[in-house]
């Protein structure tokens, strides 16, 4: 949802496109173990000369850098979602603090950091306008309304920043985005009657609020769902959606003014020969006008949230 302290008045000369796309690495160029080489992904064709694997990153495109971002922050096992998320978006070591990796959800024992400090929160106390474009299904409230302890990081981002969930209704008005980007899930699994789109439909619905936002935020989930062997749709479908949103995104946003910065917390996608996480570098791309800052700025996941702010106030009018 967006929220402002100007009435949605820019503050800045350009925006910030915050997207985090969940278990996403860089792993082997094998067919048989990574989806970025068994299927035609375009934004390794028509953007990115090839597909990312651990002899040619970083990779460079006309637009930005594709490159490796540390996601073990220096301890060993796993890297997991609930301090690999807390650490992009607070902007510290959660790893550290908690002790070791943890997920899928916030490591309760800190979860009160995130709500001291996290993107959100700070975007707004800083006077920018900011949108969290994702919207939550009616299932999701029934949970929230019993104050469960197991929340995702951005949900706790949300409740910390006082924003609010989008709901259905704004999906069905165009001005959110559900997490599985063509809202086919929504209606077969849960049986919302919202509308069906594309995956450009929804690309465009982020590029028209990302307008009139200083910073957006967009979270995918499901390519961990298909590292874990969870998903239970058609893969190549979820490869294609998640490849032609992406690609709509990248072909089509004000390279020359604005940022996009995709991150991912640890990785997984990248090698479906197993069902756990991997040891792997999480997947970083930026495009468009800071770019070229990006790759020197960010070595792990705790500088992600520092190299947004710093972006957003360069980008500031003066």
């Amino acid at each position: 949802m967006t929220k402002t302290k100007e009435k949605n008045e820019k503050k800045c000369n350009g925006s910030v496109i915050l997207l985090f796309v969940d278990g996403v690495g860089i792993g082997e160029p094998y067919k048989e173990k990574n989806p970025f080489f068994s299927h035609p992904f375009k934004i390794f064709s028509d953007v990115f000369p090839e597909a990312p694997h651990h002899g040619n990153v970083p990779l460079q495109c006309e637009q930005g850098v594709l490159f490796p971002v540390d996601a073990a922050h220096g301890f060993p096992g796993f890297p997991q979602s609930g301090t690999g998320q807390m650490s992009i978006f607070g902007g510290f070591d959660a790893i550290k603090a908690f002790g070791g990796h943890f997920g899928p959800y916030a490591p309760i024992s800190i979860v009160d950091k995130i709500y001291e400090t996290n993107v959100f929160k700070d975007a707004l106390a800083a006077g920018y306008s900011f949108n969290f474009l994702n919207a939550y299904p009616r299932p999701f409230f029934t949970y929230l309304r019993k104050k469960p302890k197991r929340l995702n990081v951005t949900a706790h981002c949300v409740l910390s920043s006082g924003i609010g969930f989008n709901k259905a209704a704004q999906v069905h008005k165009k001005q959110a985005v559900s997490a599985e980007i063509t809202n086919q899930r929504w209606r077969d699994k849960i049986g919302l009657l919202v509308p069906l789109i594309t995956p450009e439909d929804a690309a465009n619905i982020l590029l028209r609020k990302a307008k009139t936002a200083d910073l957006l935020v967009y979270e995918y989930f499901l390519t961990d769902y298909a590292g874990h062997r969870r998903y239970d749709g058609n893969l190549e479908e979820l490869y294609d959606t998640i490849d032609r949103f992406l690609l709509h995104i990248f072909k089509n946003f004000n390279s020359e003014q604005d940022t996009i910065l995709l991150c991912s917390d640890h990785g997984n996608f990248e090698d479906i020969s197993v069902k756990t996480h991997t040891m792997n570098p999480s997947m970083f791309i930026a495009l468009g006008k800071h770019a070229d800052k990006a790759p020197k700025e960010i070595k792990d996941l705790k500088s992600i949230k520092k190299f947004v702010f710093k972006i957003l106030k360069e980008n500031e009018i003066s």
